[in-house]
């Protein structure tokens, strides 16, 4: 009944218990002009009527329903978390209309699996897969077999674990502002939050981003990585790295399969999952147009 009388969460309304995703009921013998139904584009009607602007707002909120459908492991009251944390300055962010959000989200979701919770990069490959993801091990095979998990042959079963520290010191050696292998750069830096933001470079960079999005300077996540592995950084470094980068204005170009690949390479442009960022951006898009 609060939804077909158009009252909304939060203190917009009567009881706050309606659902927003409802369709509209303006035609319903309530609405019209000073009515408590909805506009056409599901906004209450004395919202509307008393904000011209107020569609735009109240249309581009994220709801956890709709985060659900693009990360089916994470919990409910997790995925509230994000659309609040989000949904404190949408513009702000570059996550103002649904084009945006669907090519930010479907990044995220191969990122950070279907939980949105992959908050530290997995480094525990096998000597096989080292050599498929990283140019280090396909140069240095002997050192694959030497760093990578092991496994019983017959089950399967690991027998022994990744060197997981040293493979990150490794492979980001030298790039993205880290120093060489010895000096533990590739570990302290490796990737962090819903985007994986990987090395000293980059984290330095979140930082000043961080100022500029949040008005803080506060916050040093060069001087203190961890941060960004958890909440609200896990999502907040995302966002900055989705500024910084003006991947809000690449975003607004269109829905193809061209914009997702421009967009997936300048997330990680040597990555294997091309493919699945267009399958994820297709999911996303459903979600929020």
């Amino acid at each position: 009944m609060c939804s077909l009388l158009g009252d909304s969460p939060g203190p917009l309304g009567i009881a706050d218990w309606a659902d927003p995703t409802l369709p509209s009921t303006s035609g319903w013998p309530f609405g019209g002009t000073g009515g408590m139904c909805r506009t056409p584009d599901g906004l209450p009607m004395a919202m509307a009527q008393a904000d011209p602007n107020a569609a735009k707002v109240f249309s581009t909120l994220i709801t956890p329903e709709q985060l659900e459908k693009i990360f089916g492991s994470a919990g409910a009251d997790y995925l509230r978390q994000v659309a609040d944390e989000l949904n404190a300055n949408l513009s702000a962010y570059g996550l103002d209309t649904a084009l945006r959000k669907a090519h930010f989200f479907a990044q995220v979701r191969q990122e950070s699996g279907a939980a949105m919770k992959s908050n530290e990069e997995n480094l525990n490959y096998s000597p096989s897969r080292l050599q498929s993801v990283f140019s280090y091990y396909r140069d240095h095979p002997d050192e694959a077999t030497d760093d990578g998990y092991e496994t019983q042959a017959k089950t399967g079963k690991v027998t022994r674990a990744a060197a997981t520290s040293t493979i990150a010191n490794k492979v980001y050696a030298n790039r993205i502002g880290n120093g060489n292998a010895a000096s533990g750069d590739g570990w302290k830096f490796r990737g962090r939050g819903l985007k994986q933001v990987t090395g000293r470079a980059n984290y330095a960079s979140a930082t000043k981003e961080y100022a500029k999005v949040y008005g803080s300077s506060a916050v040093d996540f060069e001087l203190t990585p961890d941060l960004i592995a958890t909440f609200p950084y896990t999502v907040r470094s995302a966002v900055c790295f989705w500024t910084e980068n003006g991947l809000p204005a690449l975003a607004d170009v269109g829905s193809g399969d061209a914009q997702v690949d421009a967009i997936t390479a300048i997330v990680n442009k040597n990555t294997d999952s091309y493919a699945a960022r267009r399958g994820h951006f297709k999911t996303a898009w459903a979600a929020f147009k």
